[in-house]
């Protein structure tokens, strides 16, 4: 196609707006307001991005850049556009506000505080702006949306599948690379760990390639997502071709991360050093070259299947400016600044305690633990009517002159009681947003090798690839054998993996049959199950339950919160060898209580109150023995050795309440 000449933006022949010095006062009090309202999820999500652990999200740094990126593109049609303030907006504003409260609790969602800020955004910039710019702005303002973390447990379930897709596809691109005689070079797919099978020495071997990729997923399929969305939106394409743009950013993402594969199993053949360490970090950033050149290549080529007049593209473009000519001029009056200021601020007000007094009716002890559940819902259904009120109030405002101002002054007093409602909310609850961590007591490798009839078999350590998925350096993994049992017999071999967690901004623990099934092992059940220890040196106490630990020279009492407690067990085998299960039981301590599932964790594991969080994932594997109930014997037996050492290692939460733990906690929290 030829290319275009260079087509001028006309200027509105109308009045444009003129912004006023009290108008520029309150729009930088609005942002500044905006930012100091979503404070807390702004900051969770720079620890989640910069995080040492956090490297599936890091791309969430460079993300409001590309927005901002966005708007100096279309800076022209920007600058030449009139504001006409929209009532509307309240409504995507207001809703944004409550659902991140919300959210905050009792949801407790980190994923969908994000996205209600990204609401509160749009409805923002709908109300000040108008309808006009929103239809240009709504691109910069929901692309945010990737900078937000989806949760784990959504998000794996989406990359998890990819991920199987893309081994299948790495393996048939090995093979065909591979049957280059110099390389000799073959590959067979298991779930989605890839073993590779090459002459090593004289002898063939076959060797995994990079295990830490069982666990990984599509590390990066959130970026090239990001990527190709940001090229979708360069320039001015159609809608269709940013449509089809955008559809075709996960299978580039496979395609991309299938070559990637490819290239780690070749260097794993030549030399395993190349495909492990910072040598796979860096081909896995260097992925992101032939990622961003297919992308392009597609927009290139979208761009040359329909030839546009560039007359008609001028007079669409005049069109569209003209219909913007004559907007009200928006001038700043004092009496709308100080109508929208109150307006805004009671309305806002009637809506946090709407919000306030429903909670207040499912939580009675958070607020109003004396008063009648009929008194409260009367008060909740009199500031639903305020609110309404409220919105008609503005509405009006907002239909009248000096819309701008009237927006502005609004807007200010809507964020402003909302920060300090907010606030006060957190406040009045107690609530601590942001754990602090809180260190173990005794590293985990002091749990003795010998614990009664079990005695230590290996010591593993893990590679920095895997360390990368566990995301956390504290661990422990070994394999016991129960030494008053026959070495072959089933079930007098258990392994222990333990890992602990604090201070991280993701609280969703790892779950450990992604590992088995990444592995080429299928599922064959998982269920929930009742555990319970029965040591000779357990007692029970007013606060629960205390046992003896031996990782110092001299035996010591540890708390246990309780001796029966739900685990989860799962059960697997190889595909061809069904009828030779094994059985894996984990559980999760998390601030001083056992739960048995990831989401539990979320949910129950950390009081609201809490200062200070960690989570422990204790799991404990029975190879070759399929019947869960004998599983569970078996596990109940090494865990009644095991847990009062681990218990030992973890934080006391009595301590950590009371202000005794850590050492240099100056008050208890």
């Amino acid at each position: 196609m030829a290319n275009q000449p260079a087509v001028a933006i006309p200027t509105p022949a109308g009045p444009v707006t003129q912004a006023k010095p009290m108008m520029w006062a309150c729009a930088a009090v609005t942002a500044v307001l905006f930012v100091l309202l979503f404070h807390n999820f702004i900051w969770r999500m720079t620890l989640i991005a910069t995080s040492r652990w956090g490297g599936d999200w890091s791309h969430a740094v460079v993300i409001p850049a590309i927005s901002l990126w966005f708007l100096w593109q279309d800076r022209e049609h920007l600058t030449a556009m009139t504001w006409k303030p929209a009532a509307w907006g309240l409504i995507p504003l207001l809703a944004g506000i409550l659902s991140y409260a919300w959210w905050i609790y009792p949801g407790r969602n980190d994923m969908f505080q994000g996205y209600s800020m990204i609401l509160a955004l749009l409805g923002l910039v709908w109300m000040i702006f108008g309808s006009a710019m929103l239809r240009r702005l709504w691109i910069p303002i929901l692309y945010l949306a990737f900078a937000v973390k989806v949760s784990d447990r959504i998000w794996e379930q989406i990359a998890w599948k990819l991920q199987l897709l893309a081994a299948q596809c790495a393996t048939f691109a090995i093979n065909i690379v591979g049957a280059i005689p110099s390389l000799g070079l073959e590959a067979n797919v298991k779930g989605s760990t890839i073993e590779l099978t090459f002459m090593r020495d004289g002898g063939w071997v076959t060797e995994a390639l990079n295990v830490a990729e069982a666990c990984s997923g599509l590390r990066m399929l959130a970026a090239f997502m990001a990527l190709g969305v940001a090229v979708a939106c360069m320039g001015h394409r159609k809608a269709w071709q940013r449509l089809i743009m955008v559809l075709l950013t996960v299978p580039i993402a496979v395609l991309v991360n299938v070559g990637r594969v490819t290239v780690l199993g070749v260097l794993h053949r030549i030399n395993p050093q190349l495909a492990a360490g910072d040598v796979h970090l860096f081909i896995g950033m260097l992925m992101l070259i032939p990622a961003l050149l297919l992308f392009l290549a597609v927009g290139w080529v979208l761009e040359r299947i329909i030839i546009e007049d560039a007359s008609a593209k001028v007079e669409k473009t005049s069109a569209t400016v003209s219909r913007l000519d004559g907007e009200d001029s928006a001038i700043a009056r004092p009496a709308r600044v100080g109508a929208g200021l109150v307006a805004g601020g009671a309305m806002t007000l009637a809506l946090g305690a709407t919000w306030g007094l429903a909670l207040s009716c499912a939580r009675p002890d958070l607020w109003f633990g004396d008063v009648k559940p009929a008194l409260v819902w009367g008060m909740t259904l009199v500031s639903l009517l305020a609110l309404i009120v409220g919105v008609t109030w503005v509405a009006r405002l907002l239909s009248r002159g000096a819309a701008g101002a009237t927006a502005l002054a609004t807007t200010v007093g809507i964020l402003l009681v909302a920060c300090v409602g907010l606030q006060s909310a957190v406040g009045g609850m107690k609530a601590v947003l942001i754990k602090k961590p809180v260190p173990l007591r005794e590293p985990l490798l002091l749990i003795p090798e010998k614990m009664g009839p079990w005695k230590m078999e290996e010591d593993q350590r893990f590679s920095r690839e895997i360390l990368e998925e566990l995301r956390t350096e504290n661990y422990l993994s070994r394999t016991y054998r129960d030494t008053s049992a026959a070495q072959a017999e089933p079930g007098s071999m258990v392994r222990l993996h333990v890992a602990y967690y604090t201070g991280t901004p993701d609280t969703v623990p790892h779950v450990p049959e992604r590992c088995y099934v990444a592995g080429g092992l299928v599922q064959v059940s998982k269920t929930t199950t009742e555990l319970e220890l029965q040591t000779p040196d357990m007692r029970q106490t007013d606060g629960g339950y205390v046992a003896m630990s031996h990782l110092s020279s001299q035996a010591r009492t540890v708390r246990m919160p309780t001796n029966r407690w739900s685990a989860t067990a799962f059960t697997f085998a190889a595909p061809q060898r069904l009828e030779r299960a094994s059985n894996v039981i984990y559980f999760f301590v998390a601030n001083g209580r056992f739960l048995a599932t990831p989401d539990l964790v979320r949910l129950q594991g950390f009081d609201l109150k809490d200062a200070y969080s960690y989570y422990c994932k204790v799991e404990v594997g029975i190879p070759g023995v399929g019947d869960r109930e004998q599983a569970v014997r078996i596990a109940q037996r090494f865990l009644a050795s095991v847990m009062p050492e681990i218990m030992g290692c973890l934080p006391d939460w009595v301590d950590v309440t009371e202000g005794r733990w850590p050492r240099d906690a100056r008050s208890a929290p």
